[in-house]
């Protein structure tokens, strides 16, 4: 009997992966008719709608909810264009966060972690769950990509630095080397835009901002997003630092774009050269 429900539930898997794989497909042509940092819909679209069919098919496929959450992210930043677009896209990718995080937890329970315990313990059980990590990581971008579009004040009012600085902070102690070390980026880029709040965002520093993105750098050292970032931290940071950073913000202005990421960098670029008008460089 054993044999023949473990056969069932293969059988079963078979559509729910082949959605997964084809979302996998639609996310891997994303950048199809792109013109520079500006991606057309299509694609990732149907990426979105393929991994929301896996999903409604078995909400416990991790995995799935951490691609979807991957493929908001994609949409919202490099397809829509206008505020109240992001808005509306992060809005539905919160939402979807919420369901996916739920998924998690409902995994850490079963393995009698509490999902509001300590980063440690939560990160320690995440290793086991596949795409847990992802799940943290991209629900994390997703909310900084929202208080983007609403405002950091508004952002931090809802406390929406809280839960990216906790859920980047899972996915780092679960996986520092995920997304070419996004967690770490992230984690630096909340340190050096969060508002300093005194008893709301009192832990935010300019110093860990720099920490954590040449750590990032490290598992990844041309990644144009990371540059840009960095440049932008250690002037925060020391203003003294700025020769280094205009050379960062130049190599990420110019170095080749990424033949899997065209799109992401071509949007990088276009950051490290606005921020290189800014200073006059």
């Amino acid at each position: 009997m054993a044999a023949i429900i473990a056969v069932l539930a293969s059988v079963a898997a078979v559509p729910l992966r082949a959605q997964i794989a084809e979302g996998d497909q639609h996310f891997l042509r994303r950048a199809e008719g792109a013109s520079g940092a500006h991606a057309k819909p299509d694609e990732v679209v149907q990426a979105i709608a393929a991994y929301q069919r896996a999903i409604a098919k078995n909400d416990a496929d991790i995995e799935a909810h951490a691609r979807l959450l991957r493929a908001y992210r994609f949409r919202g930043a490099y397809v829509e264009t206008m505020v109240d677009g992001k808005k509306k896209v992060y809005g539905e990718a919160k939402t979807a966060g919420s369901r996916a995080v739920a998924a998690v937890n409902r995994l850490l329970a079963a393995r009698h972690v509490k999902p509001d315990g300590s980063e440690k313990i939560v990160a320690e059980a995440a290793r086991a769950i596949p795409g847990a990590a992802d799940v943290y990581l991209w629900d994390a971008v997703n909310w900084g990509e929202w208080a983007l579009a609403y405002g950091k004040l508004a952002a931090v009012r809802q406390g929406a630095a809280d839960r990216i600085r906790r859920e980047a902070t899972i996915a780092h102690l679960a996986n520092p080397a995920l997304e070419m070390g996004a967690p770490a980026r992230v984690l630096g880029r909340l340190h050096d835009q969060t508002p300093h709040i005194p008893f709301l965002t009192g832990w935010a520093s300019s110093s860990e901002a720099v920490r954590f993105l040449r750590e990032s750098l490290r598992h990844d050292p041309g990644n144009k997003l990371t540059l840009v970032f960095l440049a932008e931290a250690m002037v925060s940071n020391d203003s003294k630092t700025r020769p280094q950073a205009i050379q960062l913000l130049r190599t990420a202005a110019t170095s080749p774009i990424h033949p899997e990421y065209t799109v992401e960098d071509a949007a990088a670029a276009e950051d490290a050269k606005a921020v290189l008008r800014k200073w006059g460089a």
